[in-house]
Parts: C-alpha cells; structure tokens; sequence
C-alpha cells in the first residue's frame, strides 16, 4: 500500500469520526510555532488550569491533601514510585467506568510501571507523533525501521505492521551479520524510509559502518531519530554523513509521550512539546526552580490525561532548558538532556561530569564494539569494554579518563562478550551504582 494512500485513509477515518485527531494535530502545530505568542500562553494557561481543576475535583490523592487551589506550586512533585504505591488514588472517578488504555513500561528497574491513559489523551498522543514526524520531513504513512527489542509483550500482528508501514527490527545481540543484514534490506528496499531506534543501537551501527565503510547515501532514507538513550555527537554526525539524511533524538517516554525531539532546524537543541506539556526545572535536592541556564530535574505535568492525571511528575532525568530566536518566533528548547540524575558521573572531588564527557570521549576507541562506564563508589571506576579485536589502549584511555575524574581516580577495566542489557531492554553506557547524597557522594 502506498505510504500517500495510507496517509489519506488515516485522515478520512479521522474526518469520518469528526476530525477529532486533526484538530488536536493543528493545536499543537499552533502552539508549537511560536511558544510566546498570545495565542501559545493563552492556550497553555486553559490547558493547565482545566486540568488541575479536574484534579482537585476527581482525583482522590488530590482531594485528600485538601488542595483547593487551581496553581501548580499547590502541587506536590510526585515520581513513578509514588504513583505505583498509590495508584488508585491517581485515578479520577469520572473516568472510572469511562474507555482508559493502559500505557506500561518497566523502566530501568524492571518494576513495572502502568498510567491509564482516556481516549482523548491517546489522540493526543497521535497527533504529538505526526507532528514531531512531520518536523524530520517524515510523511505519516511512510515506512520506517523499528529498532528496538521486540517481544511477546509489544510484538504487532501482520496487518498492524502493514497498516502502519513498520519493519521492525530485533536489537537484541545486534552483531555484525544482524547490521549487514539490516543496511542490506535498507539499501534493496527503494521506497522512502525512515530509521526509529535506540541511541545505542544507532552507535553499533555506526561502529560498523567506521570498520566496514558502506554507500548508504542513495538508500533514500528521509530522516534518523534516536530514542530512549543520548545520542552522541559524532555518532550524529556520522549517520548524517553516511545517510545523507537529518538525524535527531527524540525525549519521550511510554507513560507519558513525546516531551521533546530535535528538527531538521533546531541543531542540537530539543523542541519542547508546550502544546501537550507544561515543563519545569526543578533543584536537584529542593522542589524550587533552578536559576535559567542551570541544570536540574526535568519535572512535566501531562495537560491532557484525565483518566490518571500526571501532575508535576519527576521523569528522573536532568536538563537544562533554554530558548531559541527565529525568524521572529521564540521557542522553548531543551539545550541538554542528560538522561536519567541516577546515571550523573561525579569526578573524585564529588563534582558533576557531564555524561556526554564520558560517552564522546569514548568516539575515538573504533575498536570497541560495545562499552559500559560504571561508578562504584567516590574514587573507584570501572570500563567494561567489549573489543572486537585484542584492545591496545587501555592505558591510553585509562590515563584520559584520570584527567577527568582526578589524578586520585582507581580505574579498573574488564572485558566481556557483551554488555549486559537492563530489564527494559536497553543498554546503558553510563551507570552509576553508589549511593548519592545532597553533597554529591557518599563517604565511602
């Protein structure tokens, strides 16, 4: 089926039930396109206030706390652990005999997590992806590569994956034969496609392609987004070199939905989702706005989720938020995400390094296949690094990684056929399994 016919028989059916996706998609398109016009703030202030209205009214765990006060700082942050402990008390009563779906992830953790989600709330959502695929030059209906662990769990029949035009593609011990294979059905297949994956599977890739060079530029391939996991700046720029073709992160999460994704305009900032979203940046240890510019907690209200309303919702991760001018539009831009606060790196004094510090420092080892970063305690480190021949730099990349962290840092290296997936599926690059205090570190 043609990806325009698909797109046209998505709209009619839309059209056919009363347009009720389109006109969320040019909402958002609208309040998107400048964040500071009248139109955007007065929007965004309905949405707010309508949906903290509802939940001082329907949802238990609100009316408990005798919240009578439609402002957001009468709200508590909450996270995925209070939520789950808790969740009947999340749910509003007026969805409780209402059609809800339910959106699971297990996270990094493997606890699993679920939001009920009303059928507003997932045309929401559709209207977010088509939006955000749009802004990569992506028509809804083309085809795209789906790199991802797939399961029983999230498995699709034959006619959802027709449907929606996917191919999707098992990461699980991506080796090299998988990659080959993989740039082999990309390259035979002439349509235009676009490549949806995990961050770290974008890098093997890459990591391929740097030892076995490979004309991808004809493969007509429309754009490249990364999800789940950072995505560094050279394994970026390669892609697009090696593609020819925009490559972009994309900040979402299943509970939820799209927070944020780079454009084909917006560089290496994030486009935020105001029109779906409202965002603060909140301390590391304090419930108070970090200063602009400043690193903090990336804390998101859900303005269109009335069966289980998410309200000042702790993601987990840190970022800092900023703003971007043009053509006489004012948009709200995530400058930096770096992933989840657990994951920071501290050097030997108990100091913040950045995560990207670690992961492209690391773009110049080609001969790693794989690698994982792991702080154990205040001064000890550890690389498992998975070669694919015998490593040769280890005491290269060792005294590098000294000049980091601190002349005082114990740098221990192992290596392994494979680094490890969590429970989610995904792998980390960067861990960090001591215990973290207000102060950075613990004493041990």
């Amino acid at each position: 089926m043609p990806r325009t016919l698909r797109k046209t028989i998505f709209w009619l059916k839309d059209w056919i039930k009363g347009s009720k996706v389109r006109k969320h998609y040019e909402a958002i398109e609208k309040i998107n396109d400048d964040h500071e016009s009248d139109h955007s703030v007065r929007e965004r202030e309905k949405y707010l206030s309508e949906i903290l209205r509802h939940c001082i009214d329907t949802v238990p765990y609100y009316r408990k706390l005798g919240i009578t006060d439609t402002k957001l700082d009468k709200f508590p942050v909450v996270d995925k652990n209070l939520i789950r402990a808790h969740s009947n008390l999340f749910r509003s009563e007026a969805y409780a005999d209402k059609k809800t779906f339910k959106a699971t992830t297990s996270g990094s953790t493997g606890t699993p997590f679920t939001v009920l989600h009303n059928v507003d709330k997932k045309r929401r959502h559709t209207a977010d992806v088509h939006f955000f695929w749009e802004s990569v030059g992506h028509a809804w209906g083309t085809k795209f590569f789906y790199l991802k662990i797939w399961n029983a769990q999230n498995s699709k029949s034959q006619l959802t994956k027709k449907m929606q035009n996917i191919v999707p593609i098992d990461v699980f011990k991506l080796d090299d034969d998988k990659i080959k294979a993989l740039l082999d059905s990309v390259k035979t297949d002439t349509s235009p496609k676009s490549i949806l994956g995990y961050a770290s599977a974008l890098d093997r890739i890459v990591k391929y392609l740097e030892r076995n060079p490979t004309d991808m530029s004809k493969a007509n391939v429309i754009s490249i987004i990364a999800m789940s996991e950072s995505l560094d700046g050279p394994t970026k720029k390669t892609l697009g070199a090696y593609f020819n073709c925009p490559v972009v992160s994309r900040y979402a999460n299943l509970e939820n939905g799209m927070f944020a994704q780079q454009t084909s305009w917006s560089g290496n900032d994030f486009l935020v989702n105001l029109a779906s979203y409202h965002i603060e940046i909140l301390d590391l240890h304090e419930n108070i706005p970090v200063k602009e510019g400043e690193m903090g907690r990336i804390v998101v209200t859900d303005l269109f989720n009335r069966a289980m309303p998410i309200i000042r919702y702790d993601t987990g991760d840190l970022g800092i938020l900023g703003k971007s001018e043009k053509n006489g539009k004012t948009h709200q831009v995530f400058q930096k995400i770096e992933g989840r606060k657990m994951d920071a790196i501290y050097n030997t004094k108990g100091e913040v390094v950045s995560s990207f510090t670690i992961t492209n420092s690391m773009w110049k080892y080609i001969e790693l296949a794989q690698y994982q970063f792991i702080q154990m305690s205040r001064k000890e480190y550890k690389f498992k690094l998975n070669a694919v021949e015998k490593f040769q730099r280890e005491k290269e990349l060792i005294e590098e990684f000294i000049g980091y962290l601190g002349e005082d840092a114990k740098i221990h290296v192992t290596y392994v056929d494979e680094v490890p997936l969590l429970s989610s599926g995904k792998r980390k690059k960067v861990l960090n399994t001591m215990k973290v205090t207000k102060k950075g570190f613990s004493p041990s």
